[in-house]
């Protein structure tokens, strides 16, 4: 008897599951985004851009392409580790485990529940231009980065010293996160941003390092002496859609090799457009000819969240100033020698 319930209980489920789906789809089509005072579409809110769908496609997805079915999604998608080693390429090297003392233990991970979902679709990769779901990586894109990052500044002598803290990562200072915010990627955790908007700027808080980006509407390009370290973003509205165009991005970030890492000529245009009322459209398009064989595309779902955390990073961390105390005890000791 339980049994025959449980039947009916999954069967009403799933006949639910569908009607939802089929309701959201229509008011998708429908949908009129809410306009703020000043005549903008409102985007504003904590959203979520946490999913299982990877950037790039996985092999095991190749033969189905950009969209699967919710059955095909839940008889395909692995366990939290798997998904980890396949989409998010933290693998085992950062499970805490006797090997690996401090490396990260999956249980905090928040990487969804689910592929992402539009239309009614499951995502099988945030890349849908190329149709094969991958990065159009030019051959020698690894030379030319090296090269790139050698020639715009003399930081790859430096990296992995410890006598300053300037041959640091840039997230061991604490100074730009090691996830992506330009354009926005799941990562392991943290995977929350808030859209602030008023009639001559949006601002885009990510809460992985507090990464802020003000974009400054209807207006152009800085000639600054320096590169942001999130890059210079401007942006504009094109109906219901936010766009935002980013570029100049800081030389440390080539060098570093944070999120999808840019060239001295990488333009990144974001676009945001709500389509439910609790869905955001967000879709990327990275144009940079010094590394990709083409532009290309990504697009994923942002969903409202629970609220944003504040993120301490190293407080009450004491390593960079171990490693630091460390360099400094070897100097004295050359010195003594």
């Amino acid at each position: 008897m339980c049994s025959l319930n449980n039947f009916k209980a999954q069967t009403i489920l799933g006949l639910l599951l569908i009607s939802l789906s089929s309701l959201a789809a229509a008011q998708g089509a429908d949908y009129t985004a809410p306009r703020l005072s000043f005549g903008a579409p409102d985007l504003q809110g904590v959203w979520s851009y946490e999913t299982r769908t990877g950037l790039q496609r996985p092999d095991q997805y190749e033969a189905a392409g950009l969209e699967i079915d919710e059955a095909t999604m839940l008889s395909t998608l692995e366990p939290t580790d798997q998904i980890l080693d396949d989409y998010q390429n933290f693998g085992t090297n950062r499970r805490n485990d006797d090997t690996n003392v401090g490396g990260y233990d999956p249980a905090y991970f928040s990487i969804g529940d689910t592929l992402a979902r539009i239309d009614g679709k499951y995502r099988t990769s945030i890349i849908v231009d190329p149709a094969n779901g991958k990065i159009p990586f030019k051959e020698q894109a690894s030379a030319t980065r090296r090269q790139l990052a050698k020639t715009v500044y003399d930081f790859p002598a430096a990296l992995g010293r410890s006598d300053g803290p300037e041959g640091r990562a840039l997230s061991d200072r604490c100074l730009k996160a090691f996830s992506s915010s330009t354009p926005f990627l799941s990562s392991v955790y943290n995977n929350n941003m808030q859209i602030v908007q008023s009639p001559d700027h949006v601002v885009l808080v990510v809460e992985m390092v507090h990464d802020a980006r003000i974009v400054k509407i209807d207006q152009q390009h800085r000639d600054l002496p320096y590169n942001k370290w999130l890059g210079d973003s401007v942006g504009y509205y094109e109906d219901d859609t936010l766009v935002v165009v980013t570029k100049n991005f800081n030389h440390w970030e080539i060098a570093n090799g944070f999120g999808i890492s840019p060239s001295v000529n990488t333009v990144v245009t974001e676009r945001f457009r709500r389509v439910a009322d609790e869905t955001v459209l967000y879709s990327f398009t990275i144009d940079d000819p010094d590394l990709y064989t083409q532009p290309w595309t990504g697009e994923m779902p942002m969903r409202p969240s629970d609220g944003m955390y504040e993120y301490s990073c190293h407080e009450g961390n004491h390593a960079l100033p171990g490693i630091l105390a460390g360099a400094r005890r070897l100097e004295q000791d050359a010195a003594n020698e």
